[in-house]
This record gives C-alpha cells, sequence and structure tokens, in this order.
C-alpha cells in the first residue's frame, strides 16, 4: 500500500507543492514563535542562571530580575551570619545613558559585581578579564550591542552619565529582556549611580552559596521572617518568577502561543483540504480496492503515509530555511533557542496535526459502499 500512497501523491504535483508550502508556513512559523519565546525567556534569565549562587535576596515586591529596587546592602550581615552559608555577594542592577559617537545616547543597563570573587561577572569574555574592572572607572560590554552602541575597541573612553568609563574588556552573548545594551563594572563603581540619589549605601541583590544544598528550604524560610522588608528565593524560584512575570503578567507568553497555534491551525488546514481533495479524486480507486478484499486498514495506510510523507518532507525543508536565517535574525537584535530537542518537539506537534486533519478523509474512506464502484 505504501507504493500506492507514494505513486498518487506525487502524481499531482501541483496539489503536492501546496501541501509543501502550507506545512513549510506552519514549521517556520510555530518554530520561530517557539524559539524568539525561548530566546527572549532565557535571556531575561540569564544572570540568576549564570552568577554562582543558591539563594537571591531581592527589594519587597520584585516581579523580575530587571526591576529590582535597592535596599540597604548592610543586610548583608545577617546573611553571612549564618552557619549554612559559605559566602555572600552583593550585586547591583541600575540603569544609565551612554554617550555615543554620534552624538546622541542609548540607554543601558548596569550590573554592578564584586571583582576579587567574580560573583555577577560576565561569563563569556572574549576580550579581557572580569577583574579587569577592579580598582577604577573601568566597564565591559556585550559585543551584541556594537549595532545599537557602534563599535567596540578595548581600551576606548566611554562616557557614562556624566563619567568617563574604560572599556577594558568584551563579553559574548549576554543579553537582557528589555534588549538594552548590558554594562558590566565594580559593585564600588555602580554604587555611585545610588549615592546621586541616596546617602545610604544600597544594594540591588544580596545572592548567597550554601554548603548543604538539603538545608536549603530551612535557610530561606529562616531568611525571610528575619528580613521582612525583603523576598527571599532559591535560584530556580527566581528564575519561575521571572518567567511567569514575562509570560503572563506581560501577556507575552500567550502572544507567541496564539501565533505558534495559528500555523498549526493553517499548516493542518491546508495539509487537511489537500488530502480530502486527494481521497474523493481516488474515491473509485478506493472503492475498487474494496472490492477486490481490502479491509478499511489498507486504505487508512496509503492516506496516513501520504499525509506523514508531506508532514516530514514540509518540515524538513522549514526547519532548514529556519537554520539558515537563523545568524540574520539573530544579528537584528532577535535571540533565537534552537535545539535538537525543540525540533524533535516541534516535529511530532506538527505530524500529529496533518494526521489529524486527515480525520475527514478516513472517515470517507471508512463509510465507502465498494457497491458504488459498479454504479458510476
Amino acid at each position: 500500500m505504501y507504493w500506492l500512497a507514494i505513486k498518487t501523491l506525487f502524481y499531482e504535483k501541483g496539489r503536492l507543492i501546496i501541501t509543501l508550502i502550507g506545512i513549510v508556513f506552519s514549521t517556520v512559523l510555530s518554530l520561530t514563535q517557539v524559539s524568539m519565546y525561548l530566546g527572549l525567556i532565557g535571556n531575561a534569565t540569564a544572570i540568576i542562571r549564570h552568577v554562582d549562587a543558591d539563594i537571591w535576596i531581592v527589594s519587597k515586591n520584585a516581579q523580575n530580575f530587571d526591576f529590582a529596587n535597592p535596599f540597604p546592602e548592610e543586610r548583608i550581615n545577617r546573611v553571612k551570619a549564618l552557619s549554612n552559608v559559605i559566602r555572600a555577594d552583593k550585586m547591583i542592577l541600575t540603569w544609565g545613558f551612554l554617550k555615543l559617537a554620534n552624538g546622541g545616547q542609548e540607554q543601558v543597563q548596569i550590573i554592578g559585581f564584586n571583582p576579587d570573587t567574580g560573583t555577577g561577572a560576565p561569563w563569556n569574555m572574549i576580550s579581557g578579564s572580569a577583574a579587569d574592572v577592579k580598582g577604577g572607572r573601568y566597564m565591559i560590554i556585550d559585543r551584541t550591542s556594537e549595532q545599537r552602541l557602534g563599535d567596540l575597541r578595548v581600551n576606548t573612553i566611554w562616557e557614562l552619565n556624566g563619567r568617563r568609563f574604560k572599556l577594558v574588556g568584551i563579553s559574548q552573548g549576554i543579553k537582557s529582556f528589555t534588549t538594552s545594551p548590558i554594562i558590566f563594572m565594580s559593585y564600588l563603581k555602580a554604587q555611585q549611580f545610588f549615592r546621586e540619589t541616596s546617602s545610604q549605601k544600597l544594594a540591588s541583590y544580596i545572592v548567597a552559596k550554601v554548603k548543604d544544598e538539603g538545608g536549603i528550604v530551612e535557610t530561606v524560610e529562616y531568611l525571610k521572617a528575619a528580613m521582612r522588608d525583603n523576598d527571599v528565593f532559591t535560584r530556580d524560584d527566581f528564575v519561575y518568577k521571572t518567567v511567569m512575570y514575562w509570560t503572563v503578567q506581560t501577556g507575552m507568553g500567550m502572544g507567541f502561543f496564539l501565533t505558534a497555534v495559528l500555523g498549526l491551525i493553517v499548516g493542518g488546514a491546508i495539509v487537511g483540504q489537500t488530502v480530502y481533495a486527494n481521497t474523493m479524486e481516488h474515491l473509485r480507486e478506493f472503492g475498487t480496492l474494496k472490492a477486490l478484499g481490502a479491509r478499511n486498514s489498507d486504505i487508512y495506510k496509503v492516506i496516513f503515509a501520504q499525509t506523514g510523507i508531506s508532514a516530514v518532507a514540509g518540515y524538513t525543508i522549514g526547519s532548514v530555511l529556519i537554520l539558515l536565517a537563523k545568524d540574520g535574525i539573530e544579528k537584528a537584535g532577535v535571540s533565537l533557542y534552537l535545539s535538537a530537542g525543540l525540533f524533535l518537539i516541534l516535529f511530532f506537534v506538527i505530524l500529529i496535526t496533518c494526521i489529524l486533519s486527515a480525520y475527514f478523509s478516513v472517515r470517507k474512506v471508512r463509510t465507502l459502499d465498494p457497491v458504488m464502484v459498479f454504479r458510476m
């Protein structure tokens, strides 16, 4: 039966091309939307996931990593006093304006970290070292910001909020969800941006590494009770909170989901319509086969084989197109997360969608009376 499926499928080449276009469209749209969503979420949680810490202490009611309010840095002493804490570090997240060579300015996200321990430092350096920010007005900028900031060269001088900073290092692949360029500098220099509005020494985050991960829940509960003006999370919980904020509270996740589903519906509808039309056109042949003793299951094999071949071919073409366009899309500032697991999962989703779309054709064959062959 499979040879019959292939022969009839390729007999109508125009219909096959239309089917493939529908599946390719569905594949490209679904893969793009899902990978964009995963890429954006990856950016939003990248620093949380890469900081070597088990516990995050943030301002009260902080919704995600990018929107944190400062609090007194002295609260770190309560964390360091715990027996289950190996070390604790302070981090700063704030915002500023970087003056560009053309006289314009660009809003940037500033991350202040401890260069002595490296906690919160950029993890993928292509030029210089994270420790080079120590001891002065030095900073690191990520290479992905070049499109917005211009050419990045080590040892050049930049003006940030009216202060002159020397670029001592360049990182690679570190983006924020807000798409604002990220600048890394020492904690002490970043703290100066807070002193413009407060005389207190302030921090945005306190991160801690524990000795016994089995006791992390008890440590978190203790800190919640001791630091009622802050929220305390495990790393996984803070990642989850950030993901839920951008996905649910902003409605972004629903937007990506609906667009991906739309792609599946369009592709499935085209496949279903094409397979149904092909079935109706060869209804007499199917009736002849049943009259000769073929079972319904034999006819189902023909229909589902045609659907499966179309799905595999269309998905393969769509996947290749995405891979070829990936670099160009990312150069435009859009992050795509493409992995073997994602390709495999979406393949089965599209395959199942196509098979379900062939249901009406199967139902028509099930009720087909072989006697109709002799009446036509």
